[in-house]
């Protein structure tokens, strides 16, 4: 079957946290594109003559709701291909081709399934589309943890946003982990902590988990997720099929 590449037109883009952008395109279809909180586009960018230099695949930030206004959160890599096109080069109403979408990174079907999500960075773009959805459709889930690994409290992206999800989404708890912020700070609200350290500190200390039964997700960079997956398997003994992972394009 023939790949189906379509257009995309950048209508604005806002610094997130140092180093970090979200970006909105609207996709130039006059049917709206169908896609699942959870799945990414792969990008044909202007930034080379082998696919490799120009492909780039990237998790849609945002739910799906008949706009056709797709948002993503891209980090700044110094020299990157992709990272110096959107950073430096790429303008409003400047229009480039993607196809997609694809993946099964998805909420499961049976949301009284506990769920514990795992993220670093940007990767944090498809559990904020996750929770968009579950917050708009009404979905009351039995148990949901959010584990958010970042620097400083200055690059905690979707602040906001996660905590509003935490006021109107039942059962769910965020945890986030500032691995060079030198001062934490409290949190007012008991299903909301903040740590010093890393995500992985938090799983393997949580004693209401149930290795047996709970689906792990995780999104981030390679090395946190190939310790996450080993320390799961290993020390919590995790059935491989409750795992998931997303990896970044």
């Amino acid at each position: 079957m023939a790949t189906v590449w379509h257009e995309a037109e950048l209508i604005g883009q806002k610094e997130e946290a140092k180093g970090t952008n979200r970006f909105w395109f609207r996709i130039l279809e006059d049917t709206p594109l169908v896609y699942e909180a959870g799945q990414f586009l792969t990008f044909d960018l202007p930034t080379g003559d082998k696919r490799a230099q120009r492909w780039r695949s990237y998790s849609i930030a945002n739910n799906y709701d008949g706009s056709n206004i797709i948002e993503l959160c891209i980090a700044y890599k110094k020299n990157g291909l992709a990272s110096e096109y959107f950073f430096n080069t790429i303008n409003k109403g400047d229009k480039v081709k993607f196809k997609g979408p694809e993946g099964t990174f998805l909420i499961p079907s049976d949301i009284q399934v506990p769920i514990m999500m795992i993220a670093t960075g940007t990767g944090i773009a498809p559990f904020r589309a996750m929770l968009q959805k579950i917050e708009k459709d009404g979905m009351r889930p039995s148990n949901i943890h959010l584990i958010f690994g970042t620097r400083t409290l200055k690059s905690f992206l979707y602040q906001e946003d996660l905590e509003y999800y935490n006021h109107f989404i039942e059962n769910f708890k965020l945890s986030v982990c500032f691995s060079r912020e030198k001062k934490i700070p409290k949190s007012k609200i008991s299903s909301i902590t903040y740590h010093s350290g890393y995500v992985h500190d938090v799983y393997l200390q949580d004693k209401k988990i149930n290795p047996s039964k709970t689906l792990f997700m995780i999104c981030g960079y390679g090395s946190m997720i190939d310790d996450a997956v080993s320390n799961l398997i290993n020390q919590l003994k995790v059935p491989k099929n409750l795992i998931r992972i997303e990896m970044f394009g």
